[in-house]
């Protein structure tokens, strides 16, 4: 899919292994001792997007997708250094109105809820903590030169 096709939940946005490659290759080029990568555990996506309400479906083959809503769910990633100084990628659920402004829905923010509890589940605030390195895979593409 190109950067123009026009992003639904239907169709995310993906890139070619060649930019991936190029780009991933331009990262580690200009940042050679931070991470490269970070696994992102499916049951933290998941519960991410539970807390943002996104609703799912199954289709005929079996695979998980998200209902269409009015605007596109989306996340938004941070990147972060713990007290340990260990580099963290921390992923928050967003909400619009508008589909152009999404604010992040974190706990003691503006309230974003009927209630007025952004974040039921917690902060809001999901630590995705395994990096690469040290939990990497040399055989991608992705990660060698």
């Amino acid at each position: 899919m190109s950067a123009t096709t026009p992003l639904t939940p239907l169709t995310p946005l993906t890139r070619t292994i060649e930019e991936a490659k190029r780009w991933t290759k331009k990262w580690r080029t200009k940042h050679p001792k931070i991470s490269k990568a970070f696994r992102i555990p499916a049951d933290d996506l998941v519960a991410c997007l539970n807390e943002m309400g996104v609703k799912f479906s199954t289709d005929s083959n079996g695979k998980i997708q998200i209902v269409p809503e009015k605007y596109e769910p989306s996340v938004r990633a941070y990147l972060a250094i713990d007290d340990q100084d260990g580099e963290k990628l921390l992923i928050v659920g967003t909400t619009t109105e508008n589909g152009t402004l999404y604010k992040d829905i974190v706990k003691d923010e503006k309230k974003l809820t009927a209630d007025g509890d952004p974040s039921p589940n917690g902060s809001g605030v999901y630590d995705f903590t395994v990096p690469c390195p040290n939990d990497c895979d040399p055989g991608s593409p992705l990660f060698k030169d």
